[in-house]
Parts: C-alpha cells; sequence; structure tokens
C-alpha cells in the first residue's frame, strides 16, 4: 500500500514585478509537536554555499484554523514550529531573481525555480511529497508549465506533481512561461527540447541535431538505461552561459542570437556548436554524475559541503566526452573537433596554476577556490573541467595504444556505470585504476600517479603524434584569439594581461605571472589609458604596443582607483601560448577519430 503524503507544496508567483514566490507547505505529521523545517545551503552539481534561505522575504505558520503558530530559528537555515492541532502550514515568500541555472528567477516572459530554492526539508520525513505549482491568474492563457516530476492531475492553472521523498522533489527543476516546445522519441525515451520567451531559433535544426547525441549517449550506456522521459529546459538571454544537471532534465542558460536561425541552415556557427556540446554535456552526466558518483556524493548532506578528489573523473571526463560525441555523431568534422580541442588546451598552456595545484587538488578546493576565484585565480589554480578533459585525452589514447585499440576510454565509462552507477554505488580514489587493471587488463598508474598527483606537464603532444596529430604553438593573434586554429598574424610582442573596453582605455581582468604586465606591476582592475604618448582602446592597444618592438621599456599611463600612475613595462617577446592541431598521418589519426 503506498504512504500518503504527508508534506505537500503549493507554489504560485506571488509578484512578477517584485520577483518573488509564495509556497505554502503543509505538513500533516500526527503527534510531532515540535517540527523541524531547512533549507539546503547549496544544489548538487554547483559546489559552492549558496544559503538559499537568505532569500526567504517573509515566513509565517498557521494551523487548520489559520492560528499563528510560533517559529524559531535555529540557525541560517533551519527553523523550528511548534504544533497546534491538526496540519501544519508554512508561508513563505521567496525572492527569486537570479538569472542562473542555479536558484531561481521570475521576469515578465517566464518563472524559474529549482527545488533546493524553495522547498523547506522536513527534519526526519523521508515520504513522498505532493507539489502544486499554479500559473499567475494574468498569464494563464499565454504561460504553461514543465517539468520532468510526475504528473498527477492538471487543469487551465493548476498542475499538480509527485515525488518519492524530498532528494526526489528536489531534482526536478520547474519553469513556467512563455514556453515553446519540441518533443522527440529516441531509443523509447521521451525528450522535450524547451525555449523560454521569444526567439529566432531554428527549432526543426535543433530537434533534428540533439537526437543523434542523445541516441549517441543512450547507445553508449545501453543496459538499465535510467530515464524513460528527459527534459532540455533553456532559458534564453542576451549574454550568459550555464548548465545543470538533474536526474531527467537539465538547465541550460544560453544567449538566444548564438542559437542557429533558418538563415544559418548550412552553416555550423560556433556559438551553436558550444551549445550542442552544452546539451551533451549535461545529458551525459545523466549516467557519468547524476548515478555513477563518488562514494561521498551518495547520501548528501546540503547543509555544508561535501568533498571530494574526484570532480576531475566526473567534469573532467565529460568534457572530453561533450564535443568528440559531436564528432562521433558526425554534427561536426574533425578541423572542428580539432579546434574546441585546441581552444581547451590553450586555456590550459596559459593558465601558470597548471604548475602549482594538482587536479585532485583542484577538485577538493573546488568550494573555496575554483567557486570562489578571486584575481590571483589564473596564477595559483587549475581548472578541474579542462585539466580533466586533458587527462581523459591522454587516457583514452594510452588505453588505445596500450591495448593494441581493443579497448577505448568508453570502454572505461561504461565499466564505471555498470559497476557503479547503475548499482547505486560511490567510486573511490582508485577506481579508474582498479577497472583499468582487472577488467582492461591495462596498468596505466604510473601516468595516473603523475597526472593526479603531480604538477608536471602530460604527454599530450607526445600521445597525438602517436595517433598522427601534431600540436603546434604559436603566439596569439589579438586580444580575443582563443587558439584552436592556425593564424596567418600573430603578435610579436608579450602583454599577459587580459582585458575588455572601458569608456576610456581598456580595463584589467586578469594578469599572469612572468608576463610584462605582470613586470610593470598592473593589477586587476587597472584602468589603461595610455601607452606612451598615444591614447589606446580595446581595438589599438596591441597595434599602439607593437610600435614599441625596438625599445626595451615603454611607459604605460594607469587610472588606478581614481589615481593616475605611470608604469614602465618591459618590452618581452610573444609567448608561444596558442594551440592548434594539425594531422601528419591521416591512417594514424583515424584510430582515434574514426574507431
Amino acid at each position: 500500500m503506498q504512504t500518503p503524503e504527508q508534506v505537500h507544496y503549493a507554489v504560485t508567483v506571488d509578484s512578477i514585478a517584485g520577483h518573488t514566490f509564495k509556497v505554502i507547505q503543509t505538513i500533516n505529521i500526527s503527534g510531532k509537536l515540535d517540527i523541524k523545517f531547512k533549507l539546503p545551503a547549496w544544489i548538487p552539481g554547483s559546489y559552492m554555499i549558496r544559503d538559499f534561505a537568505k532569500n526567504i522575504v517573509s515566513l509565517k505558520a498557521y494551523d487548520d484554523n489559520q492560528n499563528s503558530l510560533h517559529i524559531e530559528k535555529l540557525d541560517k537555515q533551519t527553523w523550528q514550529v511548534t504544533a497546534g492541532t491538526g496540519k501544519v502550514h508554512i508561508e513563505s515568500i521567496v525572492y527569486a531573481f537570479d538569472l542562473s541555472v542555479r536558484s531561481a528567477y521570475i521576469c515578465d516572459e517566464y518563472a524559474f525555480f529549482n527545488g533546493t530554492s524553495v522547498f523547506f526539508e522536513v527534519e526526519g520525513y523521508c515520504g513522498p511529497c505532493s507539489v502544486n505549482v499554479s500559473l499567475p491568474e494574468t498569464k494563464a492563457e499565454t504561460w504553461s508549465i514543465a517539468t520532468a516530476m510526475s504528473q498527477t492531475q492538471t487543469n487551465k492553472v493548476t498542475q499538480s506533481f509527485k515525488a518519492d521523498n524530498y532528494q526526489t522533489l528536489i531534482d526536478h527543476p520547474v519553469i513556467l512561461g512563455e514556453l515553446d516546445i519540441a518533443r522527440f522519441s529516441v531509443k523509447n525515451v521521451e525528450f522535450e527540447f524547451i525555449l523560454t520567451g521569444s526567439h529566432q531559433a531554428d527549432m526543426a535544426r535543433i530537434c533534428a541535431d540533439l537526437p543523434k547525441i542523445c541516441e549517441h549517449h543512450l547507445k553508449l550506456f545501453d543496459k538499465n538505461t535510467p530515464i524513460d522521459r528527459y527534459l532540455f529546459i533553456t532559458l534564453l538571454c542576451g549574454s550568459g552561459f550555464g548548465g545543470l544537471e538533474h536526474s531527467h532534465s537539465t538547465i541550460l542558460q544560453f544567449p538566444r542570437n548564438q542559437l542557429p536561425t533558418k538563415a544559418q541552415q548550412h552553416k555550423m556557427p560556433d556559438g551553436y556548436r558550444t551549445f550542442l556540446s552544452l546539451c551533451s554535456h549535461e545529458l551525459f552526466h545523466t549516467w557519468h554524475v547524476k548515478r555513477t558518483k563518488p562514494a561521498e556524493f551518495i547520501n548528501l548532506d546540503l547543509s555544508k559541503e561535501t568533498y571530494s578528489e574526484q570532480l576531475w573523473i566526473y567534469e573532467g571526463f565529460t568534457s572530453y566526452v561533450d564535443d568528440l560525441s559531436l564528432l562521433r555523431c558526425e554534427l561536426i568534422d574533425v578541423a572542428s573537433y580539432f579546434e574546441v580541442l585546441g581552444q581547451t588546451l590553450t586555456r590550459l598552456k596559459r593558465n601558470p596554476g597548471y604548475a602549482k595545484q594538482t587536479v585532485t587538488e583542484s577538485s577538493y578546493d573546488a568550494w573555496t577556490r575554483f567557486y570562489q576565484q578571486d584575481a590571483s585565480a589564473a596564477n595559483n589554480i587549475v581548472s578541474y573541467y579542462a585539466k580533466g578533459a586533458e587527462i581523459a585525452l591522454c587516457l583514452d589514447l594510452l588505453i588505445r595504444k596500450e591495448s593494441n585499440h581493443r579497448h577505448t576510454i568508453f570502454d572505461l565509462l561504461k565499466l564505471l556505470w555498470q559497476k557503479f552507477g547503475s548499482v547505486n554505488l560511490g567510486t573511490q580514489n582508485d577506481s579508474i585504476q582498479r577497472i583499468l587493471k582487472e577488467d582492461l587488463n591495462l596498468d596505466l598508474d604510473s601516468f595516473l600517479d603523475t597526472a593526479l598527483y603531480h604538477t608536471f606537464p602530460l604527454p599530450t603532444k607526445e600521445l597525438l603524434a602517436e595517433f598522427g596529430v601534431d600540436m603546434q604553438l604559436r603566439t596569439r593573434k589579438d586580444a580575443s584569439d582563443k587558439g584552436g586554429k592556425p593564424a596567418d598574424e600573430s603578435l610579436t610582442l608579450d602583454f599577459g594581461a587580459t582585458f575588455d573596453a572601458a569608456a576610456t582605455g581598456i580595463l584589467i581582468q586578469q594578469v599572469l605571472e612572468g608576463s610584462a604586465a605582470y613586470a610593470a606591476g598592473l593589477q586587476v582592475k587597472d584602468n589603461l589609458i595610455a601607452i606612451e604618448q598615444w591614447q589606446i582602446n580595446k581595438d589599438t592597444f596591441f597595434s599602439t604596443l607593437e610600435n614599441y618592438r625596438d625599445q626595451t621599456i615603454v611607459k604605460l599611463f594607469v587610472f588606478r582607483d581614481g589615481k593616475l600612475k605611470t608604469f614602465e613595462m618591459p618590452i618581452l617577446p610573444a609567448s608561444k601560448d596558442t594551440v592548434y592541431l594539425t594531422t601528419s598521418n591521416q591512417q594514424k589519426q583515424t584510430l582515434w577519430l574514426n574507431s
């Protein structure tokens, strides 16, 4: 006999202009005098304390007769209510104006929330929950509701859903708004692709391309498919980027003008390639994060940090597979794949932190260093996404080489799923090494020890060469050069700081150790306005600097905290910090990219 829901939530948009939700939570637990309830401090998949309780505008409790009940706040995110007779109703107003995939947001076109932002957990209750989500009366004709949560009933204004428990409840984000929804089916799984608000995207093209990615991932993890329905929910914006995985859906944030239009139907714009990679990345997490996960993540405590040195396995491997999958699905060609892989390797090449922080340290310190980066970040930390992707690349090539091309990294991923994710067991720090030895008969301990616990350069160039691919280095072409492809012209002088346009001159965003800008003493937020006697801007900076290649020092004029300062910068040759890949042996390359 099914356990009746003893906790029910009703969510409405309280105010579009004020960006607030109203949530009424009804608790029907008999014989319990004092009930503790709390909001999570973080959301799985984003390893930073967010303190969602700070967005509670007001909170009150009452019984069935509307009699007020006493609430005591126990800590920053936990309360206790003294129950009366019958049910307890907790009414909260939640501020929702964080345009990201992690929290909650309300605007005139849509309202979106993650459960971690709006649903209180009742301490000690592990049973099923039910939810009513209602459209604003003024939007009932034009808005609709979408979530992967199991639906129980619906009418024109309100839809009802159920979840097996609180953890399941908060793993199903909800979107209300002007939704453009397209549906398709792949291998008995129903998919929905959802865009918020107005757009000019070519939905038909996207929904012809996305199924290829879905089929690739479903085919890879063919046994024990954990989903029968999945939603790609995309929050369109002017600028911004992000993705957050959930068990049966993903929330994506993406610029609307970078999605393909019908006028671009015969092109693969860079922005669209990035979007398909983002979809590939988040869908892959359905297996490789949401179910196959570190042992520390099996029973999460969302009130405090949960540390693991294994994030490189999950975000790094996924960051390798997401782009490679586009090639395997024939959505991009080898040249396009080489471009995005070259850009990843360029980011690592330009990062002094690569030589200071190990990838396991980066994983463990994600809470404090990766998600809370300061001005020193580029010089002192490495991304477990990018470094993890480089390790995955090397591991894939090593597995192919050492197994005489009988195995690939995809065999490793399938074994991780079969041995851990499909049976709800968490991986240990040495699970990769053990699978390689026990199941693939490969001993790659020496490589993995170096890659994981030291900061020595990886043998990426040498391994690529064995598969007919040359890793080339050049200097930057200009300030916006992300690498990945050759350049007809390139800079001859080093600067070593990234910058953006300012009202006058440029605004320094990052200064790299060992660079000319570092030697000059520039720092983040400096407003550089002139080189010698010449005013500069974002477009003229490098061309102006290049005029001084025959000097040893050049004067820079900078506003720092409202004060004009002069710095002397040494003239140094530009470093070869930009990577691109070329084919040297087509037959060898085929053993990697066409298998």
